[in-house]
């Protein structure tokens, strides 16, 4: 059993909170410290590699989803028994007096009341409590006031003017201009989430140029090949469509129920059923339908396949030179946790380094991305009763920090060497860190008792309450004394200082030794994030998206410019437990803008977007579209395949996007 010294602990607190800056949480610090029994420079190195001290902690990047929507409940720690100071009587002597107290406490013992049998009158330990004491209101008051909420939401969605019916935009308000983006807006609300997944890989350059780019299987001897209404071409095809109604429609919004129905979609029925476990399932199916089909295609044409890998990553654990158990994934599941403050432990670089990055216990089992691909999502997951039964503290609930841009260099398998020994360097450092706050706090305390504020006592006391009483000698001593004491105040002050500012440089330095040139080669850019605001309904979800340098909030009946800033700092569903719930990042590329200009979308869907275009804007007024001229939308280039698809005239009609 740890006997554990509270003095001591909350010094070495404060030694790992002043070593890793003011960003530490002190509570996290406590719990790293504990769990290292008391070893500073462990949790130092636990502290930089994400380490929150939490008992569930896990190492490996990749597990499950059900593991981590798993809530541990942690059993309550059996208080102390606290004893009343009684006197030791010495028994062992010939003091008569000491035998005679014996007696006395003997008799005072047996002339304590009897047992009586009834409820406890002792006022409540809250060591024992099954909720703390301390948040035992808030928790009631929180799950009654989220209960409170859903109840509303529900009851919105069942009164008579739905609030998830579909409420079309005005026709004037449709256009699309200045750049505006499309939304995607089904009829059926269970449907939303899904459609909210379609829209933002739309704003992936990458997937949306090798959509573009992809065509429906032509069998050998074939020259033409109908609509497909089946298996994955169907599926893709529903995507192609819709795509290149996103890039080319002059509606700013587009009803996709025809083609919904081309996806494996899970209805989203209530909050019991968490939208961000719904959207990784449907991600992960439909970028494994979209990957293979890419695949394939280059293998139909005898084309070379790209060089990286579209969705899905190859990872494994490294062993040497090795890495083993090689496996691929779509979707990194990032545990996060509201209630938790402080930004070491709600940021998604920290989170992922603590995920990635080789543990103390067992550096075997270190992951390493042995092939990255193009596009990674991250699923950030929440425990599983964070809707309804949040019981944080909402004052003290902070956001999850995600950057505008990425850097997955030093978890790849190439630069597992070099990121490990800037790692140790970093270790070294704050070491080195640790020995300037033991070697400050020598000159600032000694047995307990602040020295400065002792020498600064003396010197006022020196100066303005001795007593010379008229005598010159005693009046000199009085004044070489104080001169003394200052210039000995003056020293350790400027020495104090000096080490504050090697400190400080010293842990800038060592914050920043993974942001260097060779670790930032494989750059990540945001391209969408989706956030849920902890209501269900369709009106309780939208999403962030980044379009030619721009970044658009697109909600069910809102399409809106906004400044970064709002994207990386939505506090929006934190009080319940919500927020963001997916991000997309892609690789970074110079030249995503021109190369996204002009793409060879299928014609036939060009010739369907057309018709849709005249149609829609033959309903608007005259003054609206009188500087508006029917744009030139470039012919197919299909350098893959000679062939095209040949549509119907009944086809066409029926697979154009819905305008009414």
């Amino acid at each position: 059993m740890l006997i554990t010294d509270e003095a001591k602990e909350a010094e070495n607190v404060n030694i790992l909170t002043e070593m890793m800056g003011d960003h530490a949480d002190r509570e996290v610090a406590r719990r790293v410290l504990r769990k290292y029994e008391g070893d500073v420079e462990k949790a130092a190195t636990a502290m930089l590699e994400g380490e929150r001290g939490d008992d569930d902690q896990s190492h490996q990047l990749w597990s499950s989803v059900s593991q981590m929507d798993a809530v541990s409940h942690k059993q309550p720690s059996v208080p102390s028994v606290v004893r009343p100071n009684t006197p030791v009587v010495d028994l062992t002597g010939d003091d008569d007096r000491d035998l005679q107290r014996a007696m006395k406490e003997s008799m005072s013992t047996l002339q304590q009341p009897a047992p009586v049998f009834g409820p406890s009158e002792r006022p409540p330990d809250p060591n024992w409590a099954m909720v703390l004491s301390n948040q035992e209101g808030n928790h009631e008051a929180s799950y009654l006031q989220n209960l409170e909420r859903a109840i509303e939401a529900s009851l919105e969605h069942n009164n008579a003017n739905d609030s998830d019916a579909l409420e079309p935009f005005p026709i004037e308000q449709q256009l699309r201009r200045d750049g505006c983006p499309v939304v995607l807006r089904p009829s059926i609300h269970t449907m939303c989430y899904a459609a909210a997944i379609l829209q933002g890989l739309f704003y992936v350059p990458q997937v949306r140029e090798r959509m573009a780019s992809w065509r429906p299987t032509v069998m050998s001897g074939m020259l033409e090949v109908n609509v497909p209404t089946s298996g994955p071409d169907y599926t893709l095809w529903a995507l192609s469509e819709i795509f290149t109604h996103m890039d080319l429609a002059r509606l700013c919004d587009l009803n996709v129920d025809k083609h919904l129905c081309a996806f494996n979609i899970e209805p989203w029925t209530s909050l019991m059923n968490p939208v961000g476990e719904l959207s990784r399932k449907f991600y992960t199916r439909l970028v494994a339908t979209l990957e293979k089909a890419f695949v394939d295609q280059f293998v139909l044409d005898g084309s070379p396949p790209p060089n990286s890998r579209l969705f899905h990553f190859l990872y494994g654990d490294s062993a040497g030179d090795r890495a083993e158990v090689l496996q691929e994934t779509s979707v990194v599941p990032i545990d996060i946790n509201p209630a938790v403050g402080g930004s070491d432990a709600n940021d998604l670089i920290g989170r992922l380094s603590a995920q990635l990055s080789k543990p103390q216990d067992a550096p075997e089992k270190q992951s390493v991305i042995v092939e990255p691909s193009e596009v990674v999502a991250f699923q950030l997951a929440k425990p599983s009763a964070s809707y309804l039964n949040n019981t944080s503290n909402n004052t003290a609930a902070k956001p999850f920090v995600y950057p505008r841009s990425i850097y997955l260099d030093q978890f790849l398998k190439q630069n597992v060497a070099f990121a490990e020994a800037k790692r140790r360097q970093q270790h070294e450092t704050f070491s080195n860190v640790q020995k300037l706050i033991l070697h400050k706090k020598s000159m600032t305390h000694f047995n307990g008792k602040d020295t400065l504020k002792d020498l600064r006592s003396t010197i006022y006391y020196y100066e303005h309450v001795a007593d010379d009483k008229g005598d010159p000698e005693r009046a000199s001593s009085i004044k070489i004394t104080t001169e003394k004491l200052k210039s000995i105040l003056e020293a350790v002050e400027s020495e104090i200082k000096v080490t504050d500012q090697s400190i400080h440089k010293m842990r800038e330095e060592a914050l920043t030794l993974l942001d260097c040139p060779e670790l930032k080669q494989v750059r990540y850019d945001l391209r969408v994030v989706f956030m849920h605001d902890g209501l269900y309904g369709r009106k309780h979800l939208y999403c962030y998206v980044r379009d030619k340098g721009q970044w658009w909030k697109i909600a069910d009946s809102l399409i809106e410019r906004v400044a970064e800033e709002s994207v990386l700092r939505d506090t929006t569903g934190l009080h319940l437990g919500a927020g963001p719930y997916l991000l997309l990042y892609s690789r970074y590329r110079p030249d995503e803008n021109e190369r996204l200009t002009s793409l060879p979308w299928p014609r036939e869907i060009e010739d369907d977007v057309k018709e849709c275009n005249k149609a829609f804007l033959a309903q608007l007024p005259a003054d609206l579209v009188r500087d508006i001229k029917e744009e030139h939308i470039p012919s197919s280039q299909n350098g893959t395949f000679s062939q095209s698809v040949q549509l119907t005239n009944s086809e066409r009609r029926s697979d154009g996007m819905d305008i009414s």
